[in-house]
């Protein structure tokens, strides 16, 4: 069975400065899954990718990574309200590197995987 794993902008970018096997370790954790990215965590990275800087180069890089993953259905709120949302609703996973969106997705009992020692784990 095919698992939805959201992404939130800050895991796409901790990657794309950091490049890692991601993708074998979500599927050593989760088994196969379907990459999604929800339209405002897009329009957000777009948003970072037009400034300059490191910030904008790890966007950008960000932004082609999720070239093929798959657009989510979501509202136009906040990204860390719709990810939360979306992944309620959907049953979804969610992938992330910042802590308090993991730990709010915890404690509604949502899986998460997040970076740690330059591997992608579940907590």
């Amino acid at each position: 069975m095919t698992k939805e794993v959201i992404f939130d902008s800050s895991f796409l970018m901790a990657v794309a400065e950091r490049p890692t096997a991601w993708k074998a370790d979500i599927v050593d954790a989760v088994g196969g899954f379907e990459p999604v990215l929800l339209q405002p965590v897009r329009a957000e990275l777009q948003r970072l990718s037009s400034r300059g800087g490191k910030r904008a180069l790890a966007a950008r890089v960000a932004l082609e990574m999720a070239r093929g993953f798959r657009t989510g259905e979501s509202g136009d709120g906040r990204p860390d309200d719709e990810i939360v949302s979306a992944a309620l609703q959907a049953g979804a996973a969610v992938a992330t590197a910042d802590a308090a969106l993991a730990s709010t997705l915890r404690r509604l009992h949502v899986q998460v995987i997040t970076l740690k020692s330059g591997r992608a784990v579940v907590l």
